[in-house]
C-alpha cells in the first residue's frame, strides 16, 4: 500500500463541490466536504481518501482539459478529482469529484497542493513496459488494453511502453535484453501463460544480474526490484482471481496505478539439479497433467477442448505409482484443514516477518525469505517424510488455484505468501471417487475431507514414478527437455536463453542409465554439479512400442498450465519472491469501502471551521 511521505497540515476554503456550495477541507490523506445549506432530501457530505484517487486534473464543466497538460490554466476555476471507488464486490470504478471555486487564484493553488499530495504517495509506479498478448483466451488483449487500460494510464500520467508479442516467449526473450533500470513494473495483459512468461523472464533476469548459477543445486534466488501487474484476458486468470477477487480489467488497471501490491510465493521446478521453470500457481502430475497433454491435440477447439481432454482421461482412469518425499511445514498452526483464506493484510503470510522489529517490506533485491532453520530443515533427511502407493493425481498447490468457474479452488485454504505449498495426493480408485472429487470443485466445496484424499502442507516435494520391474531404468528424460523453455547458457556471451517449445514425448535412445538406482531414478538431496546436472538421462528401450507401454505407466506434469515432460521432479518454494501490483481479497466480513463517498459508511470528516 502506498504511503504519504507529507507532513499533516489543514487547509479549508468555500467551493461547489458538484454543483453544491460546501465547506472543503485537505488533512493529511483526506479531501472532506460538508455541505452550507443543507437539503432534504439528499444529505451531499462526503470525503475521499487521496490514497484511493487516481489524478486530479483542470476541468471545465466536469471534463478534464488536458492530461497532457496538468497546470491548471489561469483564469480557470475548476478541477476534478478522479477517485477509485467500489461498483461491485472487488470491483472498482473511477468516478470524478469536480470542485468549482470562485477565484481562478485559489483554484491553482487546491490543484497544486492536490496533485502534490498525490505525489507524496510512495510505491506508485511512473513507468511500466506493458506486454500484450493478442492470441490469449479469446483474442480480446489487444482491445482490452486500448479501451480500458490505456486510458486510465494517460490519465494517471503513467509512462506505458507496449510490447505485442509475437510467438512464444517472445516477452520471456525480450526481458534478458531490454533496458529496465527506468522500469517500475511489467505488466501483462492476457492470461495466465503470459503472466508466468513474463514471471520466469523477470526472474531469469533478476538472478543473471545478481550473479546467481540456476545451474546450481539447491540455489537460492534474488528477489526482482520491479513488480509485475496482471490485466485479465484470457480463459481461466486464475492469479487475478485469486489476488483481487475478481477479473475486471478495469480493477486491476487502477491497483497497478495505485501501486498497491502483494508478495508472492514462487516455486522452482527442477529436474536432476537443473531449473527448468518457475511456477506461481500448481504442478500437477497425473490426472491433471493427462489432461493437458491430450487438449494440446485440440487447440483449434478453443477452451472447450478441456472439456473434452477431462472427459477422456476421466474414462480412462488411470492411475500412476509414485514415491514422494515431502519437507513437512515447521508451523503446527498452519494446516490446509484451517479454513483460513488467503486475504489482504493476511496474518498467515506475515507470520514470522515482523519478528525482531523487522520491516515487513523487506528490501528488494535481497534473496527470497529463509530462515537458518528452514535451510538447515531441507539438508536433514530424519525431516523428510515420504508416501509411496498408486494415485491418480499428485498436486502441489503453492496457492487455492480459485477461478471464475471454481471459486473456492483446489485447496481452498492455500496462502500466496506462506512460504508453503500444499500437497494433496488423490488415491487411485473408482471413478465415482473421481467424480466425486471433481464435483465437489465445482460447487465450491473443499475436496480435502474426502477419504481417498491425503493433503499435507509443506516446504518442498521430490516425486519419483514407480515402474514395474520389467520396465526399470526405462524413466529418464533428457534434463534439458522443457517443453515450456529450454533454459540453457551460451558458450560465447554466458547469457541465458530461452528456446521455443520442443516435443511432448518422451525420448527413446539406447544410453545405459545408472544402474545403482533401483528404478532407474535418481534423487537430488545432495550437492550436484552443472556437468551431472546437464547429462542425458534416458530410457533404454529404442523402440516406439516401448514407449507406448512406458506412457501407461508414467504421466507428465502440469506446470502452471504448461507441459513438463519430466517425470521426476523436485518443487521448491521461495517464499514472497515477487511482488504483484493487487490489493488482495478483502475478508468477508469488510464492509469498508474504497474512496466512500457519503453515506453512512464513509469516514468521519475531521474537524475545520
Amino acid at each position: 500500500m502506498t504511503e504519504c511521505s507529507s507532513p499533516r497540515e489543514v487547509f479549508t476554503a468555500r467551493a461547489r463541490v458538484n454543483g453544491r456550495d460546501c465547506d472543503i477541507c485537505h488533512e493529511g490523506n483526506w479531501f472532506t466536504w460538508k455541505q452550507i445549506s443543507r437539503s432534504r432530501t439528499r444529505n451531499s457530505d462526503g470525503n475521499v481518501d487521496l490514497i484511493n484517487t487516481v489524478a486530479v486534473l483542470p476541468s471545465r464543466r466536469g471534463v478534464s482539459v488536458d492530461t497532457n497538460n496538468r497546470t491548471c490554466p489561469p483564469q480557470h476555476n475548476e478541477i476534478s478529482l478522479y477517485y477509485a471507488r467500489r461498483k461491485a464486490k472487488h470491483c472498482r470504478t473511477i468516478q470524478p469529484i469536480v470542485v468549482e471555486f470562485s477565484a481562478p487564484e485559489e483554484c491553482q493553488q487546491w490543484c497544486l497542493r492536490l496533485q502534490s499530495a498525490l505525489s507524496d504517495f510512495r510505491g506508485r509506479p511512473c513507468s511500466v513496459h506493458v506486454f500484450v498478448n493478442p492470441v490469449g483466451g479469446r483474442k480480446r488483449a489487444p482491445a482490452i488494453y486500448q479501451n480500458c487500460v490505456a486510458p486510465l494510464f494517460a490519465l494517471a500520467d503513467l509512462k506505458a511502453t507496449v510490447t505485442v508479442t509475437e510467438r512464444a516467449n517472445h516477452a520471456l526473450e525480450a526481458l534478458q535484453e531490454m533496458e529496465l533500470s527506468d522500469v517500475d513494473g511489467l505488466i501483462c495483459v492476457g492470461g495466465d501463460g503470459m503472466f508466468h512468461e513474463v514471471l520466469n523472464g523477470l526472474l531469469l533476469r533478476a538472478q543473471r544480474d545478481a550473479g546467481v548459477n540456476i545451474d546450481r543445486a539447491r540455489f537460492l534466488p534474488v528477489r526482482p526490484r520491479i513488480s509485475i501487474g496482471i490485466i485479465p484476458a484470457g480463459s481461466t486468470d486464475a492469479v487475478v482471481f485469486g489476488t483481487t477477487g475478481t477479473v475486471d480489467a478495469t480493477t486491476s488497471a487502477i491497483q497497478v496505478i495505485l501501486g498497491e501490491s502483494q508478495s508472492m510465493d514462487v516455486a522452482s521446478i527442477e529436474s536432476s539439479g537443473s531449473l527448468l521453470r518457475f511456477a506461481s500457481l500448481a504442478c500437477s502430475y497425473g490426472f491433471l497433467g493427462d489432461t493437458l497433454e491430450h487438449s494440446e491435440t485440440m487447440r483449434w477447439m478453443g477452451p472447450r477442448r478441456y472439456d473434452i481432454a477431462g472427459t477422456r482421461c476421466f474414462l480412462k482412469n488411470r492411475g500412476y505409482q509414485c514415491k514422494i518425499r515431502y519437507l513437512p511445514s515447521s508451523d503446527g498452526d498452519n494446516h490446509p484443514l484451517d479454513n483460513t483464506l488467503c486475504v489482504s493484510n493476511c496474518s498467515v503470510c506475515s507470520r514470522g516477518i515482523d519478528e525482531d522489529g523487522a520491516n515487513r517490506e523487506f528490501e528488494k533485491g535481497a534473496s527470497a525469505l529463509a530462515t537458518n532453520e528452514e535451510v538447515a530443515d531441507a539438508t536433514d533427511s530424519s525431516k523428510w517424510r515420504t508416501l509411496e502407493g498408486h494415485f491418480s493425481s499428485v498436486m502441489a498447490c503453492l496457492s487455492a488455484c480459485a477461478t471464475p468457474r471454481s471459486k473456492a479452488g483446489l485447496s481452498p485454504s492455500a496462502h500466496f505468501g506462506d512460504g508453503c505449498l500444499d500437497l494433496l495426493v488423490v488415491r487411485h480408485g473408482s471413478r465415482m471417487n473421481t467424480l466425486r472429487q471433481m464435483l465437489r470443485v465445482a460447487r465450491q466445496v473443499t475436496p480435502l475431507t474426502l477419504p481417498f484424499v491425503d493433503v499435507h502442507r509443506c516446504k518442498e516435494i521430490q516425486v519419483r514414478p514407480i515402474l514395474p520391474k520389467e520396465l526399470e531404468g526405462m524413466i529418464k528424460v533428457p534434463a534439458a527437455d522443457s517443453t515450456v523453455m529450454q533454459l540453457s547458457r551460451s558458450s560465447s556471451d554466458n547469457r541465458i536463453s530461452a528456446n521455443g517449445r520442443s516435443s511432448h514425448s518422451l525420448h527413446v535412445t539406447s544410453t545405459v542409465v545408472d544402474s545403482t538406482s533401483t528404478t532407474g531414478l535418481t534423487e537430488t538431496t545432495r550437492e550436484s554439479s552443472p556437468e551431472s546436472a546437464n547429462t542425458e538421462e534416458v530410457i533404454t528401450a529404442p523402440s516406439q512400442a516401448a514407449t507406448e507401454v512406458l506412457r501407461e505407466h508414467v504421466s507428465i506434469w502440469n506446470v502452471d498450465g504448461e507441459i513438463v515432460s519430466q517425470p521426476s521432479l523436485d518443487v521448491r518454494v521461495h517464499r514472497q519472491l515477487i511482488t504483484l501490483y493487487c490489493s488482495g481479497i478483502p475478508p468477508p466480513d469488510e464492509s469498508r469501502r474504497v474512496g466512500c463517498f457519503g453515506g453512512a459508511n464513509s469516514r468521519s470528516s475531521p474537524d475545520h471551521d
